[in-house]
């Protein structure tokens, strides 16, 4: 008897192994797509869950909208109730805890310089729950440096006027009644921080803590509108001029909650933004989605 074995010739092989590499680099972008496209919409979803927040917020205290971030006035003022126990000039974020119904840190701190459990100081502590991190930026965990900006400028700048006089909030607090457009104005929208000064070349990577105006999230929860005044408006870099943007950092769009309570997706252009080649935001853009009244208008610092 007698027979012979068959085999893959070594054409064979390479023409197989040719294949299989083909469809992986069919496959894998479209992963990755699907995987961005799962951020997004998880993204969205917890916007929405943060407006029942902000509408519940403003129910429960006379119609008055979350302020952006209580000030500081010393080491242990102003802290506030939030989900969890009481917090250190606590975010818009962190003030809507209660409403939202998950406490935003395991160790809230009611003093500048105490320590949490995780080492991180009281005004810089880390969110413990990711519903208050776009999870697309999962790191993005710093509540100054935080994935979700809130339109302090025209519905909570409560940065004071005076600081000799602690009450004296610069547009805070801005009444429900004085938003004659709910659901055409922003309140809370993905956002870069100050990087949206500089050109996309030229914007750092997100750091944990930092105060680099370049850096991808620095100020992050202070939101800028579209059109700001240098001179006699305001800007999430207050004291050295940089602005922040809306991040479309979902396929080209940023997620958006509007005042209402729904959410979406839009351009930057959509948006109001007006944007340089070299990725800079200016100041010249459109506040008709901002204002609260659909006029195009800046926020300007009372005298």
């Amino acid at each position: 008897m007698s027979g012979s074995r068959s085999a893959f010739t070594l054409i064979e092989l390479l023409v197989v192994v040719s294949i299989i590499a083909l469809l992986v680099s069919v496959l894998l972008p479209a992963l990755s797509g699907a995987r961005r496209q799962t951020r997004a919409v998880k993204c969205l979803a917890q916007l929405r869950v943060l407006g029942q927040g902000l509408v519940m917020y403003s129910i429960e205290n006379r119609d008055v909208l979350v302020p952006g971030r209580l000030p500081k006035v010393d080491d242990c003022n102003w802290f506030a109730d939030i989900a969890g126990g009481t917090k250190y000039r606590p975010t818009f974020l962190a003030m809507m805890s209660i409403r939202v119904g998950t406490p935003p840190f395991k160790d809230p701190k009611t003093c500048r310089n105490e320590m949490d459990m995780f080492g991180e100081p009281g005004d810089r502590q880390d969110y413990d729950e990711p519903i208050y991190v776009c999870p697309s930026v999962p790191k993005w965990t710093d509540e100054r440096n935080g994935s979700y900006g809130y339109n302090y400028q025209f519905l909570g700048n409560s940065r004071l006027l005076n600081s000799s006089d602690i009450h004296s909030f610069k547009n805070w607090p801005v009444n429900t009644t004085r938003i004659r457009k709910p659901s055409g104005t922003v309140a809370v929208a993905d956002c870069m921080g100050t990087a949206a000064s500089f050109a996309t070349r030229d914007r750092g990577v997100y750091v944990n803590n930092a105060r680099d105006d370049f850096r991808f999230g620095n100020e992050g929860f202070n939101l800028d509108p579209p059109r700001v005044d240098p001179a006699n408006g305001e800007m999430a870099g207050l004291s050295d001029g940089h602005r922040s943007a809306a991040a479309p950092r979902h396929r080209g769009r940023a997620n958006v909650l509007w005042v209402d309570g729904h959410a979406d997706a839009n351009t930057l252009k959509g948006l109001g933004y007006k944007q340089e080649e070299t990725g800079v935001i200016n100041f010249d853009g459109s506040n008709r989605l901002w204002s609260g009244d659909g006029q195009d208008v800046p926020w300007l610092q009372p005298e």
